[in-house]
């Protein structure tokens, strides 16, 4: 489909669902380059707007709002921000539905994380909410030179999307110039199918998991696949997300691939954060979000580094205020060489997510075993260890849902996925602590690492 055709198709796409996605996108174009005090007017307008609606609709808000004496008229700036607690994670689980404005607006819809933090969540969008995040990721493709209708294949995981290919959705799919691969499982084998189907496609982004196309790179170049090949037939970029693109990762993709790679992120509950311009600058959405740093251990507010607070000032239908990401980053005021005046922040802490290698050969990357073990009630919390080659353990952290065959199911699961003879054990354990970086890590697999230091 030719750009301008899959755009249009796109916007109508868009309204059917009834999303102002395009509409918001001019304004996030102008206000990109306001001054500084002028977005921070709009911060605040917004706030009091978010605040006022919290109170009026949503019993968890009211409750909080009245037990900390904060009145919702008394918001006059944006340090009055600091009079609400900080959410939690295990809050927002507990009381998700006394914190939803069930009306705010069209299409509600029940939705849920994927995790990566091993701690899935389910929260509430509509088609506002997802209208904002729509606009401010076309926003940020536009930083890099992708426009919404460019070809774009999608290198991704989700058993959840890879599912849904059915007539219809692979329909609307080519309309609107969307491309999917499964960046779950990779062999040799597949990367040289990937390849000759990305060759024939001709996408102009590649947008997906910095480690799938880590191992993409690695598999690649030992069979001699000439990934840069993909530039002739006109790739132009590869966009990062979900996982810390570290400066090595980077640069080893950019080299394969001869085009530049960049990174957004975002969280799923909390709306899209920061997404690189062509500087590699990672510029913050502050039209949509306030942002904030604390000390992860005592809560206080901090410059700088810290962990990462976030409140959506868009999110109507289920207000997010001071939400702990449990990301560790460093915000920054510094102007940037491209113009923009938004603010701008360095993931500082892990977002890794790592590697089972199984004993025939194949990588398997932990958001395989992050929709394992969430498709089985009750667990909370898991990780996945594998110490020595054809042998894995995956630690579960259970509550009183998880069913009496919860264990057969993951390992059946597992088993499925691996499509190996390795050996799969659970283990029922009361906690799984976080790294130091205070991020859980769903896979920890020393064979990975050895293998990656001999690729």
């Amino acid at each position: 489909m030719l750009p301008p055709l899959a755009r249009t198709a796109f916007r109508i796409h868009e309204r059917l669902l009834g999303r102002r996605s395009f509409a918001i996108l001019d304004e996030l174009r102008e206000s990109a380059a306001w001054p500084r005090q002028r977005r921070a007017e709009l911060q605040l307008e917004r706030l009091q707007a978010i605040v006022a609606a919290a109170y009026a609709h949503t019993p968890y808000w009211r409750e909080v709002i009245d037990g900390c004496g904060i009145r919702p008229q008394g918001i006059r700036s944006l340090d009055d921000l600091r009079r609400f607690p900080l959410l939690e994670k295990g809050t927002l689980r507990a009381r998700r539905d006394e914190m939803t404005w069930r009306a705010a607006g069209r299409r509600l819809a029940l939705v849920r994380t994927s995790g990566s933090t091993n701690e899935a969540l389910q929260f509430y969008t509509n088609s506002d909410r997802e209208a904002q995040i729509n606009a401010a990721r076309m926003r940020g493709h536009e930083w890099i030179g992708i426009r919404r209708g460019e070809r774009e294949m999608y290198f991704w995981g989700s058993p959840v999307e890879l599912s849904k290919q059915d007539r219809i959705k692979r329909i609307r799919d080519w309309l609107v110039n969307d491309g999917l691969t499964n960046g779950f499982a990779l062999t040799p084998e597949l990367v040289a199918r990937y390849f000759d189907y990305w060759m024939r496609w001709r996408p102009r982004c590649i947008f997906g998991y910095p480690n799938s196309l880590r191992l993409m790179t690695l598999i690649g170049r030992a069979q001699g696949i000439d990934l840069a090949a993909l530039k002739g037939r006109g790739l132009k970029v590869i966009s990062t997300t979900s996982e810390m693109l570290t400066q090595h990762d980077r640069q080893l993709i950019a080299g394969a691939f001869g085009v530049p790679v960049f990174d957004s992120y975002g969280l799923r509950e909390a709306g899209l954060i920061g997404h690189e311009c062509a500087l590699a600058t990672m510029h913050t959405m502050d039209e949509q979000l306030l942002l904030e740093t604390i000390d992860p251990r005592t809560l206080e507010p901090v410059d700088g580094e810290g962990e990462l607070v976030v409140t959506n000032l868009v999110g109507m239908v289920m207000p997010i205020i001071r939400y702990r990401t449990g990301d560790i980053v460093t915000l920054s005021d510094v102007p940037c060489p491209c113009g923009r005046t938004l603010g701008s922040l360095t993931i500082s802490g892990g977002r890794v997510a790592e590697f089972i290698v199984t004993s025939g050969g194949t990588w398997i990357p932990a958001y395989a075993f992050i929709y394992i073990c969430r498709s089985v009630p009750g667990v909370v919390k898991f990780q996945v260890r594998q110490d020595t080659p054809g042998e894995i353990r995956v630690l579960l952290a259970t509550d009183a849902n998880f069913p009496p065959d919860g264990t057969e199911q993951v390992v059946q699961k597992a088993r499925q996925r691996l499509q190996s003879d390795d050996h799969v054990t659970v283990e029922l354990v009361d906690d799984i602590e976080p790294a130091p970086s205070g991020k859980y890590r769903p896979v920890v697999s020393k064979v990975a690492e050895d293998r990656l230091k001999s690729p």
